[in-house]
């Protein structure tokens, strides 16, 4: 960008500019022989009077306070005086950034004269142009500049240049007319198809830029970089459809295409698709078997489809390539920790050693030796770590109350809850840990008040929202507020399991089995939870679908045998 290239240096870094040029930009009184210039050109030999330093100075001091436009002038001045390209460049930028373009077409051409073959020269001169509605002439610097560029075989650049200069014309109309002259000069270059689509995204006009893209892509069907604008496009215009077809469509018919490959995966990534996105790193994997980064992809989404033998194969292999990479260390300890294998995880986590992730290891190895079943030795480690600011404190007291809770010490967890709160006032997310951990305790005053709390500071809480509207429905008959507390939920997060099953519940409370029984059923599919199986079967059950309740129940069982609510609930009609 031209523009950017306009700073004005500290003042002892310009005085050091002036020390360096003495041999080229002489003063009155110490007439020298030039020293020999190392470029390709030769420097004006120009005698530096008080006045030209004057206004050097001049330029320079009012660009660095801001003052634009008198730094364009006294520059220019310079420029003209001295003709020595490196003032005219900075005066002609002055001006540019100014807005006075009939001094920027002055400059720029004196610049054009001195450096002909410089693309920054023409590409100034055609800006200053184009904001004078001086298209013609600027369509001519454009040829020039192109068969220069050709000449270098450059004209791909050239093109993309092109398209950069002229998407920050304010005369959109105009820009659009010399890139299309421009496309006309080589009409079956896919490079120009694929600027003239830049061009038309920077105007704003998506359907053009998708025309153009194809047209490129016509040319060159396996261009890689048009296929990944293609598909940018059509995600801007919210279309994942026609962007899924079109990555398959491409892939099957460049299949080693890398690039495309990966962000199709990452595309799957966000439309949550996560086996379909693990077989797409698959593929980039084992084209490039020593890619750290795609490894680790790999790694991260076998753990999040449950697959651990192969998450720790590949975040091994990707801990190998880069073993600065502490993260690949704490889901490697999750891995473990999910195989209930403690000792290794506990490893894992003890090598990072310090740095971003140091905190979380050490709050992780207290999770383990819970797990484990040393819950005193977890809470004496977790009561040890040293924190360094509100967010760890918090997360500490998370942990600590998640270790007593898993172990039904619900008063213990609740003290550990109440003790963090005095020290981080506020906290979202401890006040609602200890809504929950009241509601064990049968404190459901607590309970309501820290979650209405949240809602006051935080009214589109989904959790809070979800959470006292399930509160409501199951331990009073404040029913209708309860409802109005979910449908909000259910407005912000439609497809959220937990919510439909509060939902489900409030239905069966209110009397409607049958609609309690299509939100729980939905919900569960959704998510596969003991306690959304366990009111699911106590709805069938009560309706007279014993044999549809006991199998509901069985399959969650098989899954979480050791899950309180789902036991409770079966105790309670089967006992």
């Amino acid at each position: 960008m031209i523009i950017s290239r306009l700073r004005f240096l500290p003042l002892l870094l310009f005085f050091s500019l002036l020390t360096a040029c003495a041999g080229t930009l002489k003063t009155e009184t110490t007439p020298t022989t030039p020293e020999p210039t190392t470029s390709d050109e030769t420097l004006p030999n120009v005698a530096l009077d008080s006045e030209m330093l004057y206004n050097l100075l001049l330029g320079e001091i009012a660009g660095q306070r801001g003052q634009i436009g008198v730094a364009a002038v006294t520059l220019g001045k310079v420029a003209q005086q001295t003709r020595d390209p490196r003032v005219v460049e900075r005066a002609t930028l002055a001006s540019l950034y100014a807005k006075r373009y009939d001094e920027a077409i002055t400059s720029a051409q004196l610049w054009v004269e001195l450096r002909p073959r410089e693309t920054e020269a023409r590409e100034a001169l055609i800006t200053a142009l184009l904001e004078l509605d001086r298209v013609a002439e600027a369509k001519s610097q454009f040829a020039t500049l192109f068969v220069l560029d050709d000449t270098r075989q450059n004209l791909d650049q050239a093109y993309l240049r092109a398209a950069a200069v002229l998407g920050r014309a304010s005369n959109r109309v105009a820009a659009i007319d010399v890139m299309r002259s421009l496309v006309a000069l080589n009409p079956r270059r896919p490079a120009a198809h694929f600027s003239m689509g830049h061009l038309w995204v920077r105007g704003g006009d998506l359907e053009q830029a998708l025309a153009s893209a194809d047209e490129a892509l016509k040319l060159r069907p396996d261009w890689e970089e048009a296929a990944l604008f293609k598909a940018r496009i059509l995600l801007s215009q919210k279309d994942s459809r026609k962007a899924r077809a079109f990555y398959e469509s491409f892939l099957a018919s460049n299949r080693g295409a890398t690039s495309v490959r990966l962000n199709y995966a990452r595309f799957l990534i966000d439309q949550k698709e996560w086996q379909q996105a693990l077989d797409e790193f698959k593929r980039v994997a084992a084209e490039a078997p020593d890619d750290a980064d795609t490894l680790y992809a790999v790694g991260l989404l076998s753990l999040q489809n449950n697959r651990l033998d192969e998450a720790g194969k590949y975040l091994k292999r990707a801990l190998e390539l880069r073993p600065q990479n502490d993260q690949a260390r704490l889901y490697l300890g999750q891995v473990a920790e999910q195989s209930k294998s403690y000792a290794e995880a506990m490893r894992w986590y003890r090598e990072v050693r310090n740095g971003e992730y140091y905190f979380e290891a050490q709050v992780r190895i207290g999770v383990a030796l819970a797990k484990e079943g040393n819950l005193a030795g977890a809470r004496r480690h977790l009561e040890g770590i040293s924190t360094q600011n509100d967010a760890q404190r918090a997360q500490a007291a998370l942990a600590h109350e998640q270790i007593l809770r898993d172990a039904r010490q619900y008063r213990e967890a609740f003290e550990v809850l109440n003790a963090a709160i005095k020290t981080v006032q506020d906290d979202k997310d401890l006040l609602y840990a200890r809504a929950l951990i009241a509601e064990k305790l049968d404190r459901y005053d607590v309970t309501e008040r820290d979650l209405r709390e949240i809602l006051n500071k935080d009214p589109k809480n989904v959790n809070a929202l979800n959470a006292l509207g399930y509160t409501l429905t199951d331990r009073t008959t404040r029913f209708q507020e309860a409802l109005d507390l979910l449908q909000q939920a259910m407005a912000l997060k439609p497809d959220d399991a937990f919510i439909m099953d509060s939902m489900g519940w409030l239905q069966y409370r209110l009397g409607n089995n049958a609609e309690a029984v299509k939100y729980l059923k939905r919900a569960l599919e959704i998510r596969n939870d003991a306690e959304i199986a366990a009111h699911l079967g106590e709805v069938l059950w009560v309706m007279g679908n014993r044999y549809e309740a006991e199998s509901v129940w069985n399959r969650a069982l098989h899954d979480t045998p050791d899950n309180e609510a789902l036991n409770g609930v079966i105790k309670k009609f089967k006992p």
